[in-house]
């Protein structure tokens, strides 16, 4: 079972990115070459917010914003304050498919929505009841679908979320469906839990990207040691037919991957598939532990089971944003490029941006 729709990337992309790293090193003091400073602090992902910091000098980022607002504005919601890009494909036919999760100021459990695209730019909400069963018998916050495959027998799913009964550490659960649009029906039990006591993965598994292979499946999660949540790495598994998964021993990408923004962890996997290796979106947050989440990138020639880095540096343009900052991120793709959906926090609440990967140099 071969990837459809892939575009090349790998060797011209990688030259250029290559050449690209050597010339800002060459501008940049030896002290700025090793990598970015510290950024500044974050709400969710692995921690909570405190004092600010700025990166220390940075090129440019690879993802530059498109437009000069919101594609998917948390206005678009009524009563929510917040957006977040939950799974984003592209369908065999061109067009952009997303589900995200739309967040109320008070607690409880949030509203998943799913919306169509011709540019990536003007999206369209479709109604699908289905969503809401997604969430039976979950807690806070509820089902938060973050992969999606069109397959030749209808669509499927994975999602995280936690048992009510639980109260804390999401695993990975699947749905299917028919079409796009639904019905959804949800997996009676997850497909992969989080690893076992002392385990690097043991306290819950987040942001899984799953993308088929020629022997089957292989998923790319984030996963934090309980009962710590600041800290996480990226692990993998794989699977024959996408129900029963096969975890490795350990993590596969670990903090540090790129330099000073990742050293503390690294979350929120994003990969597709190339004609010719693997690309993931990721983010990394540095120390302390109120770091704010800044976007990595890198890539693989074995499956995922080995990455380096593409970018030494933040990988996000944010020129052209309000003061804010990275939430979460989806990767999908748009044409012939990698493109993100972005959760920028600013104000009180977030919206969504399109940023597409750039190659123009610094």
């Amino acid at each position: 079972m071969e990837p459809s729709g892939v575009f090349s990337f790998s060797a011209a992309r990688r030259t250029l990115i290559a050449a690209l790293v050597a010339s800002v090193a060459a501008c940049q003091s030896p002290a700025a070459t090793t990598g970015p400073g510290s950024p500044a602090p974050t709400t969710g992902g692995p921690s909570a917010p405190a004092a600010t910091a700025e990166p220390s000098e940075n090129p440019p980022g690879l993802f530059h914003v498109v437009g000069s607002a919101p594609v998917i504005a948390r206005t678009t919601f009524p009563d929510r304050n917040a957006v977040l890009p939950g799974a984003v494909t592209t369908a065999a036919d061109g067009t952009y498919h997303a589900w995200v999760i739309a967040f109320a100021a008070a607690p409880g459990t949030q509203e998943v929505h799913y919306l169509t695209s011709d540019d990536g730019v003007a999206w369209t909400e479709v109604g699908d009841a289905s969503l809401e069963g997604l969430s039976e018998g979950f807690g806070n916050p509820g089902a938060m679908p973050t992969s999606v495959l069109e397959e030749a027998e209808g669509w499927t799913m994975y999602l995280v979320g936690t048992l009510a009964s639980e109260q804390q550490g999401w695993d990975i659960w699947r749905a299917t469906a028919p079409g796009p649009g639904g019905p959804w029906t949800r997996s009676d039990e997850p497909v992969l839990r989080r690893g076992a006591a002392g385990s690097w993965d043991a306290g819950g598994l987040d942001f899984p990207t799953v993308y088929p292979t020629a022997t089957g499946y292989t998923m790319l999660y984030s996963g934090i040691e309980a009962p710590t949540t600041t800290g996480g790495a990226i692990g993998r598994a794989t699977s024959e037919d996408g129900i029963a998964w096969t975890r490795g021993d350990g993590p596969v990408l670990e903090p540090g991957l790129c330099g000073g923004f990742d050293t503390r962890a690294v979350h929120q996997p994003r990969v597709l598939a190339t004609a010719e290796n693997l690309v993931m979106a990721y983010a990394g947050y540095a120390e302390p532990a109120d770091s704010r989440a800044v976007v990595g990138y890198a890539d693989s020639l074995d499956d995922g089971e080995t990455w380096g880095c593409e970018w030494p540096w933040p990988g996000l343009d944010t020129t052209g944003l309000p003061d804010g900052f990275v939430h979460t991120i989806a990767a999908f793709q748009r044409g012939d490029r990698v493109a993100l959906l972005v959760e920028w926090l600013s104000g009180d609440g977030t919206d969504v941006w399109l940023a597409d990967l750039g190659l123009s140099a610094p």
